[in-house]
């Protein structure tokens, strides 16, 4: 079933609360790597993580990441993500990794129980089934595409899901937030604040903008100070800040 943008946003928290507790901006790669279980309503699986190999997909190309799940091994699933080097920087493999970390958590449980069925009376006949279990992530545009595009399919929808779960997981509401506010007045960045038109979240929303004539560049600087402390590339906090409503759209797209 879709789950809403603010159920999405309630699991990424949980699982952070899990991994690195409060206070903590920049989650670090390894402690997304060294995930071994999860645990999602019930259903308890191995969770497989390889950072080591390039990935490639069914026709050979190099991919950033993939999540699979082999109904030979029931109660374990796989995430891979290609090793940072020239294809891909370390920011975008975290960004890849907790992509698919999403997959492992909103997917892989429904292809566990799945699997679990055993082999169906096609399964020698229609080996394609099989490939039904795995996710591909391609490429960088891949990530920074967001549920308020409407998603098309089933398949899109859990790219936008994980996309989802990797934007709250790595940079969540609340503590970009509280990093807006610390550090716009370093920035020359005025925030205004409104009554909030989110349902989700009443009360007072922010709005960021740059005062002086260099407003772009400003806004650069502070996208980019933002990214740091959070560890993820400037494009990242960009799509969350738009997300969240501190900035608008036309900002985002410049």
């Amino acid at each position: 079933s879709p789950e809403s943008l603010i159920e999405i946003e309630a699991i990424a928290a949980l699982a952070r609360q899990q991994l690195v507790g409060g206070g903590v901006d920049a989650i670090a790669f390894d402690t997304l790597r060294q995930i071994e279980r999860l645990k999602i309503n019930g259903i308890d699986f191995a969770l497989e993580v390889s950072t080591e190999c390039e990935v490639h997909d069914e026709d050979g190309n190099h991919v950033f990441g993939i999540c699979e799940y082999d109904p030979a091994v029931p109660d374990a699933a796989m995430v891979c993500v290609s090793p940072a080097g020239e294809k891909l920087s370390e920011l975008l493999a975290l960004s890849t990794l907790a992509h698919e970390l999403g997959h492992a958590v909103f997917d892989a449980p429904g292809w566990v129980v799945q699997g679990s069925k055993g082999p169906g009376l096609f399964d020698d006949i229609e080996p394609t089934m099989q490939r039904a279990y795995r996710t591909t992530t391609p490429d960088s545009d891949h990530l920074s595409k967001s549920l308020s595009a409407k998603p098309t399919t089933e398949e899109h929808f859990a790219e936008l899901r994980a996309n989802e779960f990797m934007g709250s997981l790595l940079v969540p509401r609340q503590r970009i937030i509280a990093a807006v506010e610390e550090l716009a007045p370093q920035h020359d960045i005025t925030i205004h604040r409104h009554p909030s038109t989110d349902p989700d979240h009443p009360g007072t929303a922010l709005r960021i903008k740059a005062n002086g004539d260099l407003g772009v560049l400003e806004m650069d600087r502070f996208e980019k100070a933002l990214a740091t402390r959070f560890g993820v590339n400037p494009r990242f906090i960009q799509v969350r800040l738009n997300r969240y409503g501190l900035t608008t759209q036309e900002a985002t797209m410049r």
